[in-house]
């Protein structure tokens, strides 16, 4: 937790850039990427928050609108889970606009990767994008990453709006904050259930329910911004 600890009380974009880079580089990846992604038709580079790219290739991505062709930003809108840029599905054939993207991608390197999908309230997707060949990742590690994407983007957020952190915080009820503590320990429902002695349908409830006061989208997310916004402490 001490990367995740560390971007907490980090306010200024480069520094984040630098902690992130160290992270990613410990988990086999080069670069990445903390974006939203645009509606068709508009312009990403309003959205993009944070960007470790090549600068040649980023501006030809975002100048010509690569992220309205680009297969693997357009799987994000069809899944919450992670995914490695390969699991993206797109057809070689029929799919001319996609193929020019990922083979122009490969001439800068940019050929593998891991994303992870960020659903955001009120519909808006979001994306954390790592570059680079990986060896085979454990659950673990995925579980890892899909934590750190998740945090990295909340923090890039809220660092990007003018509106107050105290603005944006919903509260949560003191069982729902202890059972997402528990989750975020790793505790399973079953293993939650045996420890305060609620039934498991009871422990997904309050799971839900906090959820739906923090806007997210699953049980690691509402765990996330539980933390970032200090409503649970580890």
């Amino acid at each position: 937790m001490s990367t995740i600890e560390n971007l907490q009380s980090q306010t200024r974009a480069d520094v984040i850039l630098d902690i992130m880079n160290g992270a990613i580089q410990s988990y086999g990846f080069e670069k990445f990427i903390i974006s939203g992604l645009p509606d068709r038709g508009q312009d990403v580079r309003p959205f993009v928050l944070l960007s470790g790219w090549n600068a040649e290739w980023f501006d030809r991505y975002t100048g010509l609108g690569y992220v309205h062709l680009d297969p693997v930003a357009r799987h994000c809108f069809s899944t919450a889970l992670p995914f490695e840029w390969a699991d993206a599905p797109y057809d070689a054939e029929a799919d001319l606009p996609a193929r020019r993207v990922m083979e122009e991608a490969r001439d800068f390197g940019m050929h593998e990767g891991f994303c992870v999908p960020v659903h955001m309230e009120g519909g808006m997707q979001g994306v954390v994008s790592l570059v680079g060949g990986q060896p085979d990742l454990t659950e673990k590690t995925r579980l890892e990453l899909h934590m750190l994407a998740l945090y990295a983007h909340g923090r890039m957020r809220f660092l990007n709006t003018t509106i107050p952190e105290g603005g944006r915080r919903r509260a949560i009820t003191a069982r729902e904050a202890e059972i997402l503590k528990w989750a975020a320990g790793g505790k399973t429902a079953s293993d939650i259930a045996d420890i305060t002695g609620l039934t498991v349908r009871t422990i997904n409830q309050h799971c839900e329910n906090a959820q739906k006061r923090l806007g997210t989208s699953n049980r690691l997310h509402t765990v996330v911004e539980a933390i970032r916004h200090k409503l649970i402490r580890l």
